[in-house]
């Protein structure tokens, strides 16, 4: 009996680096939810027409996440080797844009660097949120103590002798007149206050967003401009090289054009 076996498609090193430029181009990691399997279906679509071959979404992710385990380890042992963490910049500039652990490392930072955005945006409401819970609470409480403070001075007004209950009642109207305003002005305080170191954490964590933002563009747009170099010169190299080929070709044969005029005349 034949048994037949599933060819494995293996990456090639131009392979790899094509896959690599689509994915920074596309940014899976950064898709819209509810839209990702359809950013890795358009990965996909884009590899295999570059390739001019059939790839599927899991043999991209596949090799992704094994070029990432495999980079991971060169760190790591690098870091081990010279006893200090490499610096995710500390890399020449053409091997960064050329090689395919200079495009793992740009594609891992601009999937932290989201990650990162992401992450600060949701402690950012759910700082908002708690310290709105804070103003409210604080209110509340004033409310409350405000409430307490009436609730007591009430009780001088039932006094059995009408003069001093008239005293008592001019006194206490008084003192609730002046506790009152001064709790409501603490009130006030406190609520303005609290309000205030609301609006600044807020325009803080704006700030870092906005910069996270700016460097996430900044990030893509050099790495961009580099790809565009890095095009540039491999066209450049590629029309240089057909010239010496094409050179070498019509040298050949006026050599050989000579060669046989001469043995023609011998």
């Amino acid at each position: 009996s034949c048994v037949f076996h599933k060819m494995v498609f293996r990456f090639t090193t131009m392979e790899d680096l094509e896959m690599l430029r689509e994915l920074i181009r596309q940014k899976p990691f950064a898709a819209k939810r509810g839209s990702t399997l359809e950013i890795w279906d358009s990965v996909a679509a884009a590899l295999g027409s570059a390739l001019k071959k059939e790839i599927k979404v899991k043999q991209i992710r596949d090799r992704l996440n094994l070029l990432k385990t495999r980079f991971k380890e060169k760190e790591q042992l690098s870091a081990l080797a010279s006893g200090v963490e490499e610096s995710i910049h500390a890399v020449n500039v053409q091997t960064h844009y050329t090689d395919v652990d200079g495009l793992i490392r740009e594609y891992t930072q601009l999937e932290r660097l989201h990650h990162d955005t992401k992450a600060a945006q949701k402690i950012s409401k759910e700082k908002k949120e708690e310290d709105l819970a804070k103003c409210a609470a604080a209110i509340v409480d004033e409310s409350r103590r405000r409430r307490a403070y009436r609730d007591d001075t009430s009780f001088y007004s039932d006094s059995d002798d009408s003069s001093d209950a008239q005293s008592v009642v001019s006194g206490a109207e008084s003192t609730v007149y002046t506790g009152s305003s001064k709790a409501k002005q603490q009130g006030v305080k406190r609520s303005n206050a609290y309000l205030t170191e609301i609006k600044r954490q807020d325009k803080k964590y704006k700030e870092q967003l906005d910069l996270k933002h700016r460097e996430l563009e900044q990030g893509q747009k050099q790495f961009e401009e580099r790809l565009e170099f890095e095009k540039k010169q491999a066209e450049d190299r590629l029309q240089f090289e057909q010239h010496i080929q094409q050179s070498n070709r019509e040298m050949i044969l006026e050599c050989a054009k000579i060669f046989g005029a001469a043995l023609a005349k011998k």
